[in-house]
């Protein structure tokens, strides 16, 4: 094979070099992203590029910078914001690049992920502009991000690091309080509680009101969920304040919570240091109860036909549209213009380790 065979595949990545300068590369499929990055971080001070290669957005009346390449498929904008149907040519590390994306002026900006252009393209054509649908009904539709008043990854300029979803400016990390990563507990507007993930802060300055020629300093802070903080607008409001150590059952509590509500258990406990123990249990109808993951055998009765018959429904995984394997068994007779009339469940084999129900996440109603 000749050398230049191996980079027929390959994927996109990004690294820093030893002096923290920030590159994008691609490598051959043989090579994993982070054998690249050990070495830029080891072995390489800088890199000069010749060109630059930013890609410049038109939204409207502005434009929005990117390092990476872009083509902007569809646009229409207005006094409150803009969507667009974006492909972005080289995403790195699998990112999605087949995105619509809503940004609006008061901070409920997010953007949805598609499978192919034209799945993108149709939902665009048809509902943009338009928040009350359901996305789960969709062909093509992936995953839905809201990222308020953060950056999405692919609007990410110069020496800005990739934080999962979000674009991450490397001056947001300098606060000695709000760190990236440190967990919070972060107090809404009707006083409630929620535990939230550092993204970082930035400062800003501002004019004082009746002094203008003085200035004061103030901090944002910003929550992975996409929220801000900012500390200039607290008036009748808690301050956030650092998880103590002796409140991680919080965030364990909060864990637990999103396996039960992913399908992965049905019940989880959390034990308090008084000695009081916090139980949580999912009640299911009983319609419901044959929702495990696994294999079931099976008594089947179709009409037009005089005798039920049996056999193994192998490989039952709870989803949204097939929560039990009655339903599941159900719409798959229906797929061949069959109607079934009733179903016993004689033997089951479930998984171990497997969805225990179908889970809420994601589930979105018409």
């Amino acid at each position: 094979m000749k050398h230049s065979d191996r980079f027929d595949s390959y994927g996109y990545s990004e690294g820093k070099t030893g002096t923290d300068q920030m590159v994008e590369f691609t490598h051959p499929t043989d090579v994993s992203a982070g054998q690249v990055k050990s070495f830029l971080q080891a072995n390489i001070r800088t890199i000069n590029i010749p060109t630059a290669n930013q890609i410049n957005v038109g939204h409207g009346a502005y434009c929005k910078y990117s390092r990476y390449e872009i083509t902007q498929h569809d646009y229409a904008g207005g006094m409150m914001g803009y969507i667009e149907l974006l492909e972005i040519k080289n995403p790195p590390d699998n990112r999605c690049g087949i995105v619509i994306n809503e940004y609006t002026s008061d901070n409920n900006s997010m953007f949805t992920e598609w499978e192919t252009l034209e799945d993108a393209r149709t939902t665009f054509n048809k509902y943009w502009g338009s928040r009350n649908i359901n996305l789960l009904k969709l062909t093509g539709f992936k995953r839905q991000v809201v990222y308020e008043a953060l950056t999405p990854w692919f609007y990410a300029i110069g020496n800005e690091e990739l934080f999962g979803d979000y674009a991450f400016p490397k001056n947001m990390q300098d606060d000695p309080v709000y760190r990236l990563g440190h967990k919070f507990v972060v107090f809404g507007n009707n006083g409630w509680p929620a535990v939230k993930t550092c993204m970082g802060t930035r400062l800003k300055k501002e004019k004082q009101l009746y002094h203008p020629h003085e200035e004061y300093e103030y901090r944002t802070v910003y929550w992975d969920d996409g929220s801000v903080w900012e500390e200039n607008n607290t008036f009748g409001k808690i301050p956030p304040r650092p998880l103590e150590q002796g409140e991680m059952w919080i965030t364990e509590t909060i864990q637990q919570f999103k396996q039960l509500l992913a399908g992965k258990s049905t019940e989880f406990s959390i034990n308090f240091t008084n000695g009081d123990k916090f139980v949580g249990k999912l009640v299911k109808e009983k319609k419901n109860f044959i929702c495990a993951e696994g294999d079931y055998l099976l008594v089947v009765k179709l009409r037009n036909e005089k005798e039920p018959s049996q056999g193994w429904a192998t490989g039952f995984n709870p989803t949204q549209k097939v929560p039990d394997v009655v339903q599941y068994t159900t719409q798959r007779f229906a797929q061949d213009g069959k109607e079934v009339e009733w179903i016993q469940v004689k033997q089951r084999k479930t998984k171990k380790g497997g969805l225990k129900w179908s889970g809420v996440f994601f589930y979105l109603s018409p």
